[in-house]
């Protein structure tokens, strides 16, 4: 019940966004508004005040973190790989990729690690949050950039690199990781008010997405949307069953502890974060499948997060 609980606000407010778009209050401008609001300024905060606190690991947790970081890394690639051997869209692929290895850790996954596994969970939580929102982020913006700019014949990897870097979420996050390792905070004042922004991105995030369902399916779509469906169920299979079992593995293969393991099972297993809605949207790489990616995962993930929990908690 506790991640039912956790997971069912995400859905009312998406059907504020849906029942806004229905009833003619927001329109697909007001959308695209929002998002932007999210990727420049809400989400980047959110980033920066979330992750300045993360603790620096030992030597064994580091160990663990890097074998979390290379399921994640498998996660984001098998859409790549799968999407070039079946033709899929350069765009499918990409966006594909940023779903399956990018998920609502921060929102969902910490919180409800805390409190399914007490309060010992919270530090492997946030580095491995930190990990999500560095490594693999960047990763995928940089497959999204590249696919965005492909038609113009504009993806060069230095390219590429530097609009990955220019991206806000990436920059955000690694100054939040760059305050944590040097141990320093913003002024309180900038502080606080980091925090009253980064309290707005994912509720704004998921009425946004709820405006786009709202107002903007069932329209015509291009070559890309008949990759959708598959793309789509590649990811809930890879974000929701496979990550987590390659991660309990590679964790294992590590030498972690049990309570390390159970903690990076429980994010790897989290439904797609709505960051990536708010990317490929800003970008128009994938929107409408990675709004897709987003409810899905997010609707089966009350019932595999569920059993998950079940699981762990009585290990």
């Amino acid at each position: 019940m506790d991640v039912l609980s956790r997971i069912a606000p995400f859905f009312l407010l998406i059907a504020c966004g849906v029942v806004a778009a229905r009833a003619r209050v927001v329109d697909a401008g007001a959308a695209r508004a929002l998002s932007t609001y999210v990727f420049w300024i809400a989400f980047p905060a959110l980033l920066i005040h979330g992750l300045e606190s993360a603790p620096i690991p030992d030597a064994a947790t580091a160990k663990g973190l890097a074998a979390y970081g290379l399921g994640q890394c498998a996660a984001l690639a098998t859409p790549l790989v799968v999407g070039r051997l079946l033709g899929w869209p350069r765009a499918a692929r990409a966006g594909a990729a940023m779903a399956a290895g990018v998920g609502n850790t921060a929102f969902l996954g910490a919180p409800l690690a805390v409190s399914l596994l007490g309060p010992a969970a919270g530090a492997p939580a946030a580095a491995m949050v930190a990990i999500d929102f560095t490594v693999i982020l960047a990763l995928a913006t940089a497959g999204l950039h590249g696919a965005a700019h492909d038609a113009a014949h504009d993806a060069t990897l230095p390219r590429r690199i530097l609009r990955t870097l220019a991206n806000p979420l990436v920059g955000a996050a690694a100054v939040g990781v760059g305050l944590s390792a040097l141990r320093l905070a913003p002024p309180e004042p900038i502080d606080r008010a980091l925090g009253l922004l980064a309290a707005t991105a994912s509720p704004v995030g998921l009425v946004a997405l709820g405006v786009v369902v709202g107002a903007e399916f069932g329209r015509p779509r291009g070559v890309e949307a008949t990759a959708e469906g598959p793309a789509v169920a590649l990811v809930m299979a890879v974000r929701l069953v496979a990550a987590p079992a390659l991660i309990w593995l590679l964790t294992g293969l590590a030498g972690a502890d049990p309570g390390f393991r159970a903690v990076a099972v429980l994010l790897a297993a989290c439904p797609t974060a709505v960051s990536v809605f708010i990317q490929t949207r800003t970008l128009g790489v994938f929107a409408h499948g990675g709004a897709l990616a987003v409810i899905a995962t997010s609707m089966a993930s009350a019932l595999t997060l569920t059993g998950l929990a079940f699981l762990l908690a009585h290990r």
